[in-house]
């Protein structure tokens, strides 16, 4: 199966036994893995960056969601995933105007739903693209639905915040009734295939 990079490791702990047989690789890890049926469904309760108000998983129901946890500080994968997501959308044409990408950010102190707003707007718009904000209870138990693992401090003025924060990089992908489908891994790389993606992702669109 090949080596995962490390944080694509910790982002697979409770994923790591759904790669045998179907996914495919890339040179720095793997691309995707289909893991229908292995990760349960779409679900929290948390507030929506773009208008504050808090929503449920059933508020994006009928769109394929892809789902990202992140932080507006970080200065590598996390915005290297939300411009890859960007390419998606352009790429899928009609059909990527029904995705919802959904950066889940780790460092709730500092990223307020203002400040995720006004970051995410460097990639799209609500509702193509959106942030969740959440309490350190919600936070923690989507990450742990998932198998995300992550470390952020709990001050905003902590001595060397960013140096402090770490977090694992899978992105999930949803189908339109919230069902878990794929592990994107491809759109957390500098080479991202984001035809590949694509064509993952048309069939879930509804029209």
């Amino acid at each position: 199966m090949g080596v995962l990079t490390r944080r694509q490791s910790l982002a697979l702990t409770c994923a790591a036994a759904l790669w045998p047989a179907d996914f495919a690789r890339a040179d720095d890890g793997p691309a995707y893995a289909d893991i229908s049926g292995q990760l349960p469904d779409l679900q929290f309760a948390m507030t929506l960056a773009s208008t504050g108000a808090s929503v449920t998983a059933a508020h994006f129901a009928g769109h394929p969601v892809i789902l990202y946890f992140g932080f507006t500080r970080c200065t590598d994968t996390c915005p290297l995933t939300m411009e890859n997501a960007a390419k998606l959308v352009r790429k899928m044409g009609a059909a990527g105007q029904q995705l919802r990408v959904l950066f889940v950010t780790i460092d709730p102190v500092y990223d307020t739903p203002m400040v995720l707003k006004k970051y995410l707007a460097n990639f799209g718009a609500p509702p193509l693209f959106d942030g969740l904000h959440g309490s350190n209870a919600q936070l923690a138990a989507l990450a742990k639905r998932y198998g995300v693992e992550y470390n952020a401090v709990t001050s905003a003025d902590a001595p060397d915040p960013v140096a402090g924060i770490t977090h694992s990089d899978a992105v999930y992908g949803f189908g339109p009734s919230g069902k878990a489908r794929y592990i994107l891994g491809t759109l957390a790389q500098g080479k991202a295939d984001i035809d590949l993606v694509a064509g993952l992702l048309k069939p879930l669109v509804r029209v």
